[in-house]
């Protein structure tokens, strides 16, 4: 598959089944709508291409993922981070067939989808998105143990596309942090997401209950 690009430009070339669970892995922690005080637009897929690496980064500011994939090929010293709406990403998946060759080419201005007989570009803005910071306030050495953690299930259902990038049969990792501290997820080196437990209303953490299956226990005896 050939892909014109005008410059300095990152490409990776994969399989359909592949880039489907690279983006397919991060989109569903994107953001449905901007929120004004966001640091970056969160309705937006940000890319990035730097130290011959891909990293595709999705948030709504509750939630964050991303995913690493080496590239395929990089102009020397060429690094960009930039973003696109998601839906302009999440639109074409269905299109994309597991056996299909795709390409990906990441400019400062543009990036380029290419796969079947179809070739989309996009416009691309600055990413500005402080996703490094963010991480690294949670990623410390040692975990927290804990045994109350309220966490909204619908949070947990986004993780379930990652099962993808994970080699046959190996699990992906939780870490807590502690009750009020985002769980940890990953799947080897490929992928990382952070999800901040639930904050209800007249709920606040220190009120959980102190032993949440004596309810269920009850049932037992």
């Amino acid at each position: 598959m050939t892909v014109t690009v005008t410059g300095p430009a990152a490409l990776l070339h994969t399989s359909g089944a592949r880039f489907k669970a690279l983006a397919g892995s991060v989109l569903p922690f994107i953001a449905e709508r901007e929120e004004d005080d966001a640091p970056a637009p969160i309705t937006h897929l940000h890319i990035e291409a730097v130290n011959n690496e891909l990293l595709l980064i999705g948030t709504d500011r509750r939630t964050i993922a991303i995913v690493r994939q080496p590239l395929t090929v990089a102009s020397v010293n060429f690094a960009v981070r930039v973003s696109v709406p998601a839906y302009t990403i999440a639109s074409r998946l269905d299109d994309i067939k597991d056996k299909m060759r795709v390409s990906l080419a990441i400019e400062p201005k543009q990036i380029t989808l290419a796969y079947g007989r179809t070739k989309l570009r996009f416009p691309a803005s600055p990413s500005e998105l402080p996703w490094r910071s963010i991480i690294s306030d949670h990623l410390t050495p040692d975990d927290v143990l804990t045994d109350r953690f309220m966490i909204d299930a619908s949070h947990l259902a986004r993780l379930g596309p990652a099962k993808a990038l994970a080699k046959p049969r190996k699990p992906m990792n939780i870490h807590l942090r502690g009750s009020d501290r985002p769980f940890i997820a990953t799947a080897g080196d490929v992928f990382l997401a952070l999800i901040m437990p639930r904050v209800i209303t007249g709920h606040p953490g220190a009120a959980l209950p102190e032993q949440p299956l004596d309810t269920w226990r009850d049932h037992l005896d």
